[in-house]
C-alpha cells in the first residue's frame, strides 16, 4: 500500500506542496501567537486577496502554457508581466474601495499580486514542459514569504498588519524576480509557436475557470470579515492552518498533475484508469488525515497559539466536509479542463461562478448560526459545483474522444486556422 501511495503523482506533488503548506501554516500560527487579533485578521484578509488575485494575475496565460506546453519566450513573458501588472493595479484599487485598507496594505496587495502572478506564469511554463518538480516549488512563493516574515516577526517584533504585509510583499517581489531570471536563462529560441493574442480566447475561457476556483478557495477569508467580523476571521485562519490546508494542498496537487496527464491520454478508458487510480489513493489519504485532524488539531491549536484560540469539533467537522468537496471538485474539474473543447470550458466557467453565487447566498443565509453555519453555507456551493462538473466530465469518461486528443496534438497554428480549439 505504501508503494502504491508513493506511485501516485498527485500524492507526490501534494507531499512537495505540503512542505510549502507547512511553512504557510506555521507562519500563520506564529503570527496568530504574536499579533493582536484585529491585526492578525487584517493580515489574513490581505493573504486572501493576494491569494485570489495572484493566481488569476496572468489572465489565463499560465493555464494555456500548462495545457499546451507553450514556452515563455519574450512575447509570452511581456504578455504575462503586463497582465500581472494590470491585475495588480485593479486589485489594489478594488481592495481599497471595498475593505477600506490603509495605504501600506493597499501597496502590499499590489506588490504581492504582481509577484504571485509572475510565479504562476513561470509555474505554468514548467508544468507544460513536464518539469513538475520545478513547477511545484515555483508556485509556492506566497507560502515561503509568509514563513520567512513570521520568523522575522519573532526576531524584531513587527507589531502591525501594515509592517507584516509590507515585509511579505518585499520578500515576494525579490523571490519572483529570481524566478523570472531563471525562466529567462533557461528559455531558448525553440520552434515557432502561437502568440498570446492568437490564444486569447482559450486563455479567457481558462481564466474564468481558474479565477472562480481561486475565489472559491479564498471565499471564507473574503466573506467572514464582513459577515461575522474579524474575530471569527482570525479563528478561521487558525482553523485553516490545521484543517483546511491539507485539503487545499491535495486539491491543488490533483489538478496540477491530472491536467497534463489526462491531456495525453488516448481514450476514455485510459482517462478512467488514471482517474480511478489517483482517486483511490488520494481519498484513502483524506480519510486517514481526517481522523488525525479530529484527534490532534484541538490540543495542538491551544498549544501553538498559547491558548488564545480554541477549535471545537463542530468547526472541525464543518471544515472537513468542505475539504472533502474541494478535493472531489478538483478531480472533476481536471477532467473537463484537460479534455474539454472551448464550449465545455465556457459552460464550466458558468457552473463555477454560479456555484460561488450559491456559496455567497448560503453564507449570508446561515450567518445567524455563526462561524459554523457560514462554513456549511459556503460548502453548499461546493456541492453544487461537484454535481454540475461531474455531469460535464461524464462525456470524457464514457466515450473515446480521439478527436479531442488529435486537436490537442495539432500544431496550434493549424488548429486556429480550422477554427477549432482544444
Amino acid at each position: 500500500m505504501l508503494r502504491a501511495l508513493y506511485r501516485s503523482a498527485s500524492l507526490r506533488i501534494a507531499a512537495a506542496m505540503g512542505i510549502g503548506g507547512v511553512g504557510f501554516s506555521l507562519g500563520s500560527l506564529l503570527l496568530a501567537r504574536v499579533l493582536p487579533t484585529d491585526q492578525y485578521g487584517l493580515v489574513s484578509l490581505v493573504l486572501g486577496i493576494v491569494g485570489l488575485a495572484g493566481l488569476a494575475a496572468p489572465l489565463g496565460l499560465d493555464q494555456v502554457a500548462a495545457r499546451r506546453g507553450v514556452r515563455l519566450d519574450a512575447a509570452w513573458r511581456r504578455a504575462a508581466l503586463g497582465a500581472g501588472a494590470l491585475t495588480a493595479l485593479g486589485t489594489a484599487i478594488l481592495a481599497a474601495l471595498v475593505y477600506h485598507l490603509s495605504v501600506p496594505l493597499v501597496a502590499s496587495v499590489a506588490l504581492g499580486t504582481l509577484a504571485l502572478g509572475a510565479a504562476q506564469a513561470a509555474g505554468g511554463h514548467f508544468q507544460g514542459q513536464q518539469h513538475l518538480r520545478t513547477a511545484v516549488w515555483v508556485v509556492q512563493l506566497l507560502n515561503g514569504a509568509l514563513f520567512l516574515v513570521a520568523l522575522l516577526d519573532l526576531r524584531i517584533g513587527l507589531a502591525t498588519a501594515d509592517e507584516v504585509c509590507l515585509a511579505m510583499a518585499a520578500v515576494a517581489i525579490i523571490a519572483a524576480a529570481a524566478i523570472w531570471w531563471l525562466v529567462c536563462r533557461r528559455e531558448g529560441a525553440g520552434d515557432r509557436q502561437p502568440t498570446p493574442w492568437q490564444l486569447r480566447r482559450e486563455a479567457m475561457s481558462l481564466l474564468t475557470v481558474q479565477a472562480c476556483s481561486s475565489a472559491f478557495m479564498q471565499l471564507e477569508r473574503l466573506l467572514l470579515g464582513p459577515i461575522v467580523g474579524l474575530q471569527d476571521l482570525a479563528v478561521y485562519s487558525v482553523l485553516a492552518a490545521f484543517v483546511s490546508s491539507p485539503f487545499r494542498l491535495l486539491q491543488a496537487a490533483v489538478q496540477f498533475t491530472l491536467v497534463p496527464t489526462l491531456r495525453v491520454a488516448g481514450d476514455a478508458q485510459a482517462r478512467r484508469a488514471t482517474l480511478a487510480r489517483e482517486a483511490v489513493l488520494v481519498f484513502v489519504t483524506v480519510a486517514a488525515g481526517s481522523v488525525a485532524i479530529w484527534i490532534f488539531a484541538p490540543p495542538l491549536a491551544r498549544w501553538l497559539t498559547a491558548a488564545r484560540y480554541d477549535l471545537t469539533h463542530a468547526l472541525i467537522a464543518a471544515t472537513l466536509v468542505s475539504g472533502f468537496l474541494k478535493v472531489l471538485s478538483s478531480f472533476l474539474t481536471a477532467v473537463v479542463v484537460s479534455c474539454g473543447e472551448e464550449r465545455r470550458l465556457r459552460i464550466l466557467s458558468f457552473v463555477c461562478w454560479g456555484s460561488i453565487g450559491v456559496s455567497v447566498a448560503g453564507a449570508f443565509w446561515t450567518a445567524p448560526w455563526g462561524l459554523v453555519g457560514v462554513l456549511y453555507g459556503i460548502s453548499a456551493g461546493w456541492l453544487i459545483r461537484c454535481l454540475c462538473t461531474g455531469w460535464l466530465a461524464l462525456t470524457y469518461l464514457r466515450e473515446p474522444r480521439e478527436s479531442d486528443a488529435r486537436k490537442l496534438t495539432l500544431r496550434p497554428e493549424t488548429a486556429l486556422q480550422r477554427g477549432s480549439s482544444p
